[in-house]
């Protein structure tokens, strides 16, 4: 009877372990950001799927270079999931005049109710998307 339950008890334990989320399907995304005119040196770019538009699943980040240089993660996972995406940035600097970093994009870029920006992700490829803000 012991074993019975042991052998009850593995297989349950199994179940469970499959029972979690796949992995999201992920397409590469890379790209630039400009800032007038000019690459943004530095800062944080984030993807969330835009469920007006039919978007699921989780939100994919990266940060941008000194060149504005971007490629996008989803965890620990290079990509985003495919489908419409509301796009933000954020981008601070040091203030020497300031106990604090300022922001060097207007705030409404940090929203991604205001920012305008959407972009697709199309999957089986690569996306390559490039973002020119004013």
């Amino acid at each position: 009877m012991h074993l019975k339950r042991i052998g009850c008890l593995a297989l349950l334990a199994l179940l469970a372990v499959g029972c979690g989320e796949p992995k999201p399907i992920l397409a590469p995304v890379r790209g630039r950001v400009f800032y007038r005119g000019v690459p943004l040196a530095g800062g944080v770019i984030v993807f969330t799927p835009d469920q007006e538009h039919g978007g699921r699943g989780p939100q994919a980040t990266a940060l941008i270079g000194n060149d504005g240089a971007y490629v996008l993660s989803t965890g620990t996972d290079f990509g985003a999931v495919s489908g419409w995406h509301r796009v933000t940035f954020q981008a601070l600097a040091a203030d020497s005049s300031s106990a604090g970093p300022v922001t060097l994009l207007p705030p409404r870029y940090s929203d991604p109710e205001q920012s305008d920006q959407a972009r697709e992700v199309k999957a089986g490829q690569g996306n390559d998307i490039d973002f020119h803000l004013e």
